[in-house]
C-alpha cells in the first residue's frame, strides 16, 4: 500500500511520494485534506506551526510516526501528534507509544469544532481535587473552558460564578492530587508580603497551540482594602500580567490570602473566596501556618495546583 505524506511549514509544503514535489498548502489546507484521507492516519503539529501528516499506513502506529517525522522534517518545533485516524488522541493510543500530545489544534467535543483563542488569558487552582477558583470575566467569552496539563487539554465545567466579585468556580472532568490551602487570618495587614503565581503564553508565534510558562513574582500589600475602602479587596504591588489573572495570592507561609481579579493588581482577599465555597458546599482546606517556607519552595508546589485557562470558542 503506497503511503502519503506531507511535510508542512506556515505557508508551503513538500509532498513526498514516489516522485517529489512541492505543493503550496497552509497548515489549516493540510489538516482537511488529512481530513478527508483515508485510515490509518495521523496529524502532528509544533509550537511554530509546522505540521506533518500521514495516510494510508498499515497500521496506526506506522502512520504516527510517519506524521511526527514529517512534522519534525520539515523544522517544526515540539512536534505532538494531535489526531489519529480522524479523532483526538486518546489514552489508548497513547498505550501504544509513549507520545507527546496536545490535543488542542482542532478540538471535537460532541460533534463541536473548536479552536483556542489565544487572545483570552486566565490562571485557576484547585482548591480540592476537583474544583477550582478562577475569575468570572472569562468564562462569557468563552464556548467551553479547558485547561492544559502536560500537553492535554482537560476539560472544565462552569459550576458557578459571581459576577461582583469577578470570581468562578469551575470542576475539572479529571481529578488533582494536590490542592492549595486558603488562609485563615482574619484580617489583611498593609506591608505585608506577597506571592502570585500564574501563567503566560511561550511560543507565541503559534495561535494555535497554546503552550504556557509559570511565573512566580513577589511584592507586598500596598493597599488593605479596594475603592471606598471596599473590606473585600485588597491590593499587591507584584508584577501582574493577563495570564496571573485569576491565579492565587500566598503570604509567606504559602496560604492562599487572595485571588488576582484584574491586571491593575486588584486581589480578593481569602475570606471572600472561603464564603463563595461555603455557599456552594465546596470542601476546602484552610489553614493558618505560622511557618514561613522559601519563594522557591511557593513556586514549586504552585506548579502542582495552578492551571492555565484555555478558552475554547466554537471553530
Amino acid at each position: 500500500m503506497k503511503i502519503n505524506f506531507f511535510n508542512v511549514g506556515l505557508l508551503a509544503a513538500v509532498c513526498f511520494s514516489s516522485t517529489s514535489h512541492a505543493a503550496n498548502v497552509s497548515t489549516d489546507d493540510l489538516y482537511r485534506q488529512y481530513q478527508d484521507k483515508p485510515n490509518n492516519k495521523a496529524f502532528s503539529i509544533g509550537t511554530n506551526g509546522s505540521a506533518g501528516a500521514a495516510w494510508g499506513a498499515s497500521t496506526k502506529e506506522e502512520a504516527m510516526d510517519l506524521a511526527q517525522q514529517t512534522c519534525n522534517d520539515s523544522g517544526g518545533v515540539n512536534c505532538n501528534i494531535t489526531e489519529v485516524n480522524g479523532r483526538p488522541l486518546t489514552s489508548s493510543d497513547l498505550q501504544v507509544k509513549n507520545y507527546r500530545t496536545v490535543n488542542n489544534y482542532n478540538i471535537v467535543s460532541n460533534g463541536v469544532n473548536y479552536k483556542p483563542d489565544p487572545e483570552e488569558k486566565a490562571t485557576a487552582f484547585f482548591v480540592n481535587n476537583q474544583y477550582l477558583l478562577s475569575v468570572e470575566n472569562i468564562v462569557g467569552k468563552c464556548s467551553k473552558l479547558s485547561y492544559e496539563r502536560n500537553g492535554k487539554l482537560i476539560d472544565l465545567t462552569v459550576i458557578r460564578t459571581d459576577k461582583m466579585n469577578n470570581i468562578s468556580l469551575l470542576k475539572s472532568a479529571t481529578p488533582n492530587e494536590t490542592y492549595a490551602t486558603i488562609s485563615s487570618k482574619k484580617k489583611t495587614y498593609q506591608g505585608e508580603r506577597t506571592y502570585s503565581y500564574g501563567y503566560h503564553s511561550s511560543n507565541t508565534n503559534n495561535s494555535k497551540i497554546p503552550s504556557f510558562q509559570g511565573i512566580i513574582t513577589d511584592g507586598i500589600i500596598s493597599l488593605a482594602s479596594g475603592s471606598y475602602n471596599d473590606i473585600r479587596f485588597m491590593t499587591i504591588t507584584n508584577d501582574v500580567i493577563n495570564g496571573n489573572v485569576g491565579g492565587p495570592v500566598f503570604a509567606e507561609n504559602g496560604d492562599v490570602i487572595g485571588i488576582v481579579t484584574n491586571n491593575r493588581k486588584k486581589t480578593l482577599k481569602a475570606s471572600i473566596l472561603s464564603i463563595f465555597l461555603n455557599e456552594q458546599n465546596i470542601p476546602h482546606h484552610v489553614t493558618k501556618s505560622q511557618n514561613n517556607i522559601s519563594p522557591s519552595s511557593i513556586a514549586e508546589q504552585s506548579q502542582t495546583f495552578t492551571v492555565p485557562l484555555v478558552c475554547l470558542n466554537e471553530a
